[in-house]
């Protein structure tokens, strides 16, 4: 009889695994589903779509043989099956058992299950929150788009042609990592199935298969993670360099994965030391050039007040393909942090995005705006703000209208105040707003001023 090894490493309690997670093939394979209701129906289904040769009983029989059974479901209504027996029984035959709802008669226990075509992902929380374990797969539902599906099942077309035109493992599972994190994954995930394949069939037949990747330009929203698009959280997880402004949290760049080069390109207003754009532009065809995934993470939108548009023409200049990706811009972050409306039927029909800072450090167009009414939205106006409130009362906006500064619009730390156009300048000389700010100026505010006033600091009168 061989000698039992025992493992030279003692596992950590504290890492311990509450159940070991496993997949079956169930194809033809015999499962016995115990109960008469809908719950046990509902489990039937599932082992069925698996393959499995689903055996139905309303109840255990006394004797019954459960030898054939690879493993035991029951999902009882009331008291119908004796579970006590039923565990014993199932001990006896070593066939394992799950009870629905009844952990401390469960061998084995059911995940939540995300379903990508052959791609399944399976979230237990050990039997302690069944509900918590739903919340989880419905964030992951969100976070894995269908494109994996394609993505898995173009894999295992093409797994056994990659295998025979490139037998060295090493070449192989760097050919893999590159279809799969590159341009034919992104054609899978944007659906385009014979696009994927017809590159993949390029690449295979290419002597030197050089990933081509676009340089991604990123909006990262206001602030929290959690609104970020998942195009965004996909990129950026999947980057190898990551270009970041100032303005990007530390939230959003933990989602960066640990060996991505992270850039510090700090573009932030009226700093000195910031990174020129040219230099920026410069860096960003440089991390091109490397054949990585480049990632260019700008706050808020990259196409609102993000010089997107300046680094989309450089890297086209010099001949490297980019793609924009669209991110919640500061405006609509600080509405939906204050929970108040930029527009408002009857009241407010325009929304106008305007920045306070120009090339030439002046701006003209404040009587076209207070002319234009609605809600104004204006980017990096914390400076300027009583050389703002003056332009505007002198091209003809009511002093009187509602205004609000929001800083750090989303994070934990955001800051408001609110106040009217001529009381602005005050509300913010006293210094205690010192990062990035926005100001929302108009009559739509003021149908939520009562709202707002009991949790913001009302301003000082002039």
């Amino acid at each position: 009889m061989p000698t039992p090894r025992l493992s030279r490493e003692v596992p950590d309690a504290s890492g311990r695994l509450s159940h070991f997670p496993v997949f079956f093939d169930l194809k033809d394979v015999p499962v016995l589903v115990l109960g008469s209701g809908d719950l046990a129906d509902a489990k039937a289904r599932l082992v069925a779509r698996a393959g499995a040769k689903v055996v139905r009983w309303d109840r255990l029989a006394a004797g019954a043989d459960l030898t054939p059974f690879r493993f035991i479901i029951a999902a009882p209504v009331g008291d119908e099956i004796d579970l006590a027996a039923l565990r014993a029984a199932a001990s006896a035959v070593r066939v394992p058992l799950n009870v629905a709802d009844t952990p401390s008669y469960c061998d084995f226990i059911l995940p939540a299950m995300i379903e990508r075509g052959p791609v399944t992902v399976a979230v237990s929380t050990g039997g302690t929150a069944p509900i918590l374990a739903r919340l989880l797969r419905a964030v992951l539902e969100k976070a894995i788009p269908p494109g994996y599906g394609l993505l898995a099942s173009l894999a295992g077309r093409w797994r056994e042609r990659v295998t025979a035109a490139l037998p060295d493992a090493s070449r192989r599972k760097a050919f893999w990592e590159t279809m799969l994190a590159g341009r034919i994954a992104d054609l899978a995930l944007a659906g385009q199935a014979e696009a994927a394949e017809a590159a993949i069939a390029e690449a295979l037949a290419s002597d030197h298969p050089m990933p081509s990747y676009p340089v991604a330009l990123v909006g990262a929203g206001p602030g929290d993670p959690e609104l970020l698009t998942l195009k965004a959280a996909r990129l950026i997880g999947a980057a190898d360099i990551i270009l970041y402004d100032a303005l990007v949290g530390d939230g959003v760049l933990r989602l960066a994965k640990r060996e991505a080069k992270l850039i510090s390109v700090g573009k932030r207003c009226g700093d000195k030391s910031s990174m020129p754009q040219a230099a920026i532009n410069e860096a960003l065809l440089a991390a091109a050039r490397t054949g990585g995934r480049v990632v260019r993470l700008k706050g808020g939108d990259p196409g609102v007040f993000g010089r997107a548009s300046e680094e989309i023409s450089y890297l086209d200049a010099h001949g490297v393909s980019s793609e924009l990706v669209p991110g919640v811009t500061a405006a609509l972050g600080a509405a939906a942090a204050l929970r108040c409306s930029l527009t408002q039927r009857g009241v407010a029909r325009t929304l106008t995005l305007a920045t306070a800072q120009t090339e030439d450090g002046m701006a003209d167009h404040w009587a076209g705006l207070a002319k234009a009414g609605g809600t104004l939205a204006l980017y990096m106006g914390k400076a300027a703000a009583g050389r703002l409130a003056r332009d505007l009362i002198a091209a003809g906006l009511d002093p009187a209208t509602p205004a609000v500064a929001v800083e750090n619009a989303s994070l934990p730390h955001q800051r408001e105040t609110i106040s009217n156009l001529a009381e602005l300048p005050f509300a913010l000389a006293d210094g205690r707003f010192d990062g990035p700010t926005l100001l929302l100026i108009g009559t739509a505010l003021a149908q939520t001023q009562d709202r707002i006033s009991s949790v913001l600091e009302v301003a000082p009168a002039a």
